[in-house]
């Protein structure tokens, strides 16, 4: 953003309006779209956020004026939040029990380590040619690497091409086989319409919006905060890496252990371990101190992101996953925007956070 901005002389503050807004509308258009990955697959909404998305990045590739940027990246952001990261895990759960939990871990430490090794990729493109050309090449790249494959591989469930759930067979079963359709065969089924009038849902919709809130402003404005309590810039830099990596490594261990211990147990722990590390931010002025909460706190976040999929599977079922997540997709959003804004207000005079 920052070689746009130096060109065309625009503000931050309009940039990251427009980023709010397509957040919005994502969050708006997610319980839509979960409800379309359960009825038609995913195929259909993640291959139609590939598309939004690489159509956005062609147009950003020959944007001129501040309307049509704020434009493009409004769609950009509702397509990246209110269709591709609705779709991809309610595909995961359709189509695996046994290692639900760790190809769902997977997707998303892939998803994360994308960002991490994409981001100088794209500065090398603005240094060597220019920002126009980053665009243009985030385009293809997700038109190459997102909708092609959609379009090629994805199916909503294995029943439509004759296998059973973890790619059995039905006609070729053993013994082994047997017993773990019998496992599938205990999970339950609940329609959309019961599962919104479940206690449990609820909670965890209200717990999911609260952890969002409580995070993205933190986490968005950790730098400056670590800065004002006396540490370098450089380290503050390393904070965010450390939390990013932190994230990742943390991502698939959570995956590895859903298989043996309760999702819901997880989750627990996740949101402690969460509300702990907020705890002793409020404490950190040495970089020792700074470096464990981005490691806390990173393991925490994106445990919160994956094992929420996970937990709304083993509770709910396959059937309404879709719906399920989209609903959880909305809250978690609009958390993230609540907080960003609430973290600003909430400070003194001395511009001291709270």
């Amino acid at each position: 953003m920052p070689p746009m901005i130096d060109e065309f002389g625009w503000s931050r503050t309009e940039i990251a309006a427009a980023t709010s807004i397509g957040a919005i509308v994502g969050a708006s258009v997610a319980p839509f779209s979960g409800r379309i990955a359960d009825f038609a697959g995913s195929r259909l909404i993640l291959t139609a956020g590939g598309i939004a998305v690489a159509v956005s990045c062609f147009y950003l590739v020959f944007t001129q004026s501040l309307i049509g940027f704020c434009g493009a990246l409004i769609v950009l952001r509702t397509a990246d939040e209110g269709l591709i990261k609705v779709g991809t895990p309610p595909a995961i759960a359709k189509w695996f029990f046994r290692h639900r939990g760790k190809v769902i871990a997977l997707v998303f430490f892939s998803g994360m380590v994308g960002m991490i090794t994409l981001a100088p990729i794209v500065q090398l493109f603005i240094s060597y040619f220019s920002w126009r050309a980053a665009w243009g090449m985030l385009g293809c790249l997700t038109i190459i690497v997102g909708v092609i494959p959609c379009v090629l591989f994805v199916r909503r469930q294995p029943e439509d091409m004759g296998i059973l759930i973890d790619g059995v067979n039905s006609d070729n079963l053993d013994t082994n086989h047997g017993i773990r359709l019998q496992d599938t065969s205990d999970e339950d089924v609940w329609l959309l319409n019961e599962v919104l009038h479940t206690q449990a849902f609820w909670m965890i919709m209200v717990s999911l919006f609260l952890i969002s809130t409580a995070g993205s402003g933190v986490v968005l404005h950790l730098p400056a905060y670590l800065i004002e309590q006396g540490l370098t810039v450089n380290t503050s830099v390393m904070v965010i890496i450390v939390f990013s990596a932190s994230g990742a490594v943390g991502t698939l261990a959570i995956g590895v252990f859903s298989a043996k211990i309760s999702p819901r147990s997880m989750l627990g722990c996740m949101y402690g371990l969460a509300g702990a590390s907020l705890a002793c931010l409020i404490f950190t002025n040495t970089n020792l101190e700074a470096y464990v909460f981005a490691v806390s706190m990173g393991v925490a976040m994106m445990g919160v992101n994956t094992l929420s999929p996970i937990i709304f599977a083993e509770y709910y079922g396959r059937s309404s996953i879709g719906s399920i997540f989209g609903i959880s997709r909305a809250f978690q959003v609009i958390g993230f925007a609540l907080g960003a804004v609430s973290y600003t207000h909430l400070t003194l005079p001395t511009n001291r956070e709270v």
